[in-house]
């Protein structure tokens, strides 16, 4: 007799159950004794222990490092702040600077400027006093013009102070003596020396380009320099513009007599 649906389901029920008894008894695990899972768990709580205290020192190296990054961060922010503010500042600054100052425009040259004779470093001058052409430097930094004069003496004539001095004229290896009155005495202090040097003050008529003027000379021993005559800006002031890049650039501009009475000199 064939058996019916509901015993067979039964049966099958029933070997299914059976192979999941079977299965979960090879599946559980074994039950280790105390003695030997005691030691495996000792090292193991050991190792994570040790684990545990190297995470947490990390930990505190990465705090650290972030700490001292977080500074370094802040300063270089101040920094690159202050930087800006300074920036700012000069760009306003400039601004301001372009919005008030103009240029102004280039001045005319005034006309007592354009009259001035334009002289070089070196000229040749005329001393009318003495009928002499003489080679001259132009120097701004001399107060009183100079005069290359050698055994200068002093004397006396009616009562007045007066002084006898001789010159070598160009070209020539004669001396003419010549006298003149004294108009002052002047110290002079070079800088080569601390000690000031005493000298004799004469006026003289002197003639540059086409400017003539009488003015004031010192008479010194000029034999170790190359020039017999110094101008200084006793002579300068108010006529003439110095061009020290050019030389001989103003020529005595005015008759000159030989035969002129008014020197008295006396050759020796």
């Amino acid at each position: 007799m064939p058996a019916s649906p509901r015993t067979l389901r039964l049966f099958a029920l029933c070997i299914v159950s059976n192979v999941l008894l079977a299965g979960c008894e090879s599946l559980a695990p074994a039950v280790p004794s105390p003695e030997s899972a005691s030691a495996p768990s000792d090292e193991i709580v050991a190792r994570l222990e040790a684990m545990n205290a190297a995470c947490l020192s990390k930990f505190d190296a990465l705090q650290e490092t972030n700490s001292a990054n977080a500074d370094q961060l802040a300063n270089q922010t101040d920094v690159l702040q202050a930087v800006k503010a300074s920036l700012e500042q000069l760009a306003q600054a400039q601004q301001n600077t372009q919005e008030v100052v103009a240029i102004p425009a280039c001045p005319e040259i005034e006309e007592p400027l354009q009259n001035k004779l334009i002289v070089g470093r070196n000229e040749k001058v005329w001393l009318e006093d003495f009928q002499l052409m003489l080679p001259a430097r132009i120097d701004t930094g001399a107060e009183t013009a100079s005069l290359d004069a050698r055994d200068i003496r002093e004397f006396e004539r009616d009562g007045d102070a007066w002084v006898r001095f001789d010159i070598q004229p160009p070209d020539s290896d004669e001396y003419i003596t010549l006298e003149r009155e004294i108009a002052r005495t002047a110290r002079i202090l070079q800088s080569s020396s601390e000690k000031a040097e005493r000298r004799v003050v004469i006026e003289l008529g002197i003639v540059i380009g086409n400017i003539r003027q009488q003015a004031e000379f010192t008479l010194s021993d000029r034999s170790h320099l190359d020039f017999q005559v110094l101008v200084g800006r006793n002579i300068l002031q108010d006529l003439m513009i110095v061009d020290v890049g050019r030389f001989n650039v103003a020529p005595v501009q005015i008759s000159i007599d030989p035969d002129d009475s008014r020197t008295g000199n006396e050759t020796k």
